[in-house]
């Protein structure tokens, strides 16, 4: 029985322990339908009544919720949660020893093997730890056996190479051969002593064990420069996503993510589902991805939230040139695919074009359209695009795009701001997606462009009420339409708009196009040559810094950077 069982707080004191203003509490309390009920109790002095709240139960909620950035206090690490502190102001020792282990090790730590392993290498090796000790205890401990022993030269080749065969007995046979190559480059214990801190913080719990690895992977997207962009999906857009899927979750019995990187769209939406129908997980995960390093990442991290039996298959840049779909369906499905890139020279599995050809020097809408295909009757997705392929003057992709709307397959587009990748500063746009109805009516366009904060000097970054709030504009509305009422929106952030208006537009679908207050409602399309010129400009710009990246990337290769 947990020393905190019997300790009742009200508001005020979550709000004090938990260190937000009391507002926030009653925010918490209306938005979140698992917020913990209430309990009616006589107050103390005798004088009526007063609600209060099992003190255990807050905590359990809180240490869902992490403390974002620019709310930190200077003393507090990255993953802080709103838990920690209410833990610590009851005076309860700090649980997260194992992600503080892992700070440390990805922190000051990575400067010991400085020479040895690039900052990749170093947080993969990493990651490949946190994932066996979480995930395959009797692999750990052969692993902890062997680290004791390693104590002398070249035994860090060893120990890693031992961490490598662990690693396919938990993800099948060749998921540990970059742990093997990259093997060959370490010499003394140093990886023997990090494996004894990780061994040495006692027992964990499952869901610290994702957070740490989600740390790690944050910080692998921070320090490994441009590569780390074919790997990633910024935080903001998980969050977002991961909520946008919880609609009618009781339904979903599978999702699928179609370029999985490293899991971490589709782990979101996992536990989406399941947080909005009690911890419930749908009965089928699966995905596809593009090289060996990512498809294993994504295997690990899905692993440690419970899905060790993902489907995980290899992929494509581009759907077309082989990804497809015989006869699966999916309730959900959620993507952030390679923007702007070629289609393959002879496309081999064109099935999914259901509204027509995309351009061959472009992807996206060949992206776009596979989606909607591998949704099942009922189903929904939630697609990371460049905002380009809202408003494109392209005739394919504009032909394209307006079929889309009019069978009755898009939903809702969110723009988000830019800067949310740490790589480019290109701005997204979120596109909800539904199994074709046949006809549209409506289209949800939210403008979240002017939200977040900057949290480092590339990065910026979106505050959990900032994500609640945009997921608050989509909830509404779906309610609206349920209920069979107009959704009035909120001016200059959304806005439900018919039919009739998009085809006035010529089909654009950028959101500020139909909510910036300087454009009248009567305005025409945008000049759709002038967006023409704008999107060929931008797209020989990606291509030249596609070239300018991989010829860096090989320079730092020959030189061990």
């Amino acid at each position: 029985m947990s020393d905190i069982d019997d300790v009742l707080v009200s508001r005020a004191d979550i709000a004090r322990l938990a260190g937000v203003r009391r507002p926030a509490v009653t925010n918490w309390e209306r938005r979140h339908q698992d917020f913990p009920d209430p309990a009616v109790v006589d107050r103390a002095d005798g004088l009526g009544e007063i609600e209060v709240f099992r003190a255990a139960e807050i905590l359990a909620w809180l240490e869902r919720r992490t403390v974002p950035a620019n709310a930190r206090r200077p003393e507090e690490p990255a993953g802080t949660t709103y838990g920690d502190r209410f833990r610590a102001g009851l005076g309860g020792p700090r649980s997260a020893a194992l992600l503080q282990v892992v700070q440390r090790l990805g922190g000051p730590e990575a400067e010991r093997f400085r020479g040895e392993l690039s900052v990749a290498d170093y947080l993969t090796v990493l990651l490949s730890l946190v994932y066996v000790r979480g995930c395959l205890p009797v692999e750990w401990r052969r692993v902890t056996a062997e680290a004791s022993r390693y104590q002398f030269p070249h035994s860090g080749e060893l120990l890693v190479r031992f961490l490598a065969h662990a690693v396919e007995k938990g993800l099948g046979p060749g998921q540990g051969q970059l742990l093997l190559a990259l093997s060959r480059r370490l010499g003394d214990s140093r990886v023997a002593d990090a494996v004894q801190l990780l061994d040495e913080t006692g027992p964990v719990e499952q869901t610290e064990y994702a957070q740490a690895f989600e740390w790690l992977l944050a910080r692998y997207g921070e320090l490994a420069g441009r590569t780390a962009g074919d790997f990633f999906t910024p935080r903001a857009a998980v969050d977002l996503v991961s909520k946008l899927m919880t609609n009618d979750a009781q339904n979903v019995r599978s999702v699928h993510d179609p370029f999985v990187r490293a899991g971490e769209l589709l782990a979101a939406a996992l536990d989406g589902v399941a947080e909005a129908r009690e911890g419930e997980r749908p009965r089928e995960a699966s995905g596809a991805g593009v090289g060996e390093h990512p498809l294993a990442l994504a295997g690990m991290n899905l692993a440690l939230h419970g899905l060790p039996d993902a489907d995980l298959r290899p992929g494509y840049t581009a759907p077309s040139a082989g990804l497809g779909l015989g006869r699966r369906a999916f309730d959900r499905v959620v993507a952030n695919p390679p923007f702007n890139t070629r289609l393959p020279e002879h496309p081999v599995a064109p099935g999914h074009w259901r509204y027509g050809q995309p351009p061959r020097h472009n992807a996206n809408f060949d992206w776009l359209q596979y989606v909607v295909a591998a949704l099942a009757p009922g189903g929904r997705a939630a697609v990371v695009m460049p905002d380009i392929a809202a408003f494109s003057s392209n005739p394919a992709e504009r032909r394209i795009r307006s079929a889309m709307v009019e069978d009755g397959a898009v939903e809702s587009l969110i723009a988000l701001p830019s800067h949310l990748f740490t790589t480019t500063s290109i701005s997204v746009t979120i596109w909800v997606l539904r199994y074709p109805a046949g006809s549209g009516d409506e289209v949800l366009f939210v403008d979240a462009r002017g939200l977040g904060s900057m949290v480092s000097r590339v990065q910026r970054a979106l505050d959990p009420q900032e994500t609640q709030s945009i997921f608050g504009e989509y909830a509404s509305w779906q309610e609206a339409r349920a209920s069979g009422r107009s959704y009035p929106g909120t001016p200059g952030v959304s806005r439900s708009v018919r039919l009739a208006e998009i085809r006035e537009r010529d089909h654009t679908l950028s959101p500020s196009v139909y909510l910036s207050s300087d454009i009248p409602t009567d305005a025409g399309a945008v000049d759709p040559r002038e967006l023409d010129v704008r999107a060929g400009r931008l797209a020989e710009a990606h291509n030249r810094a596609r070239v300018a990246d991989a010829a860096v990337d090989e320079l730092l290769r020959r030189y061990g950077l």
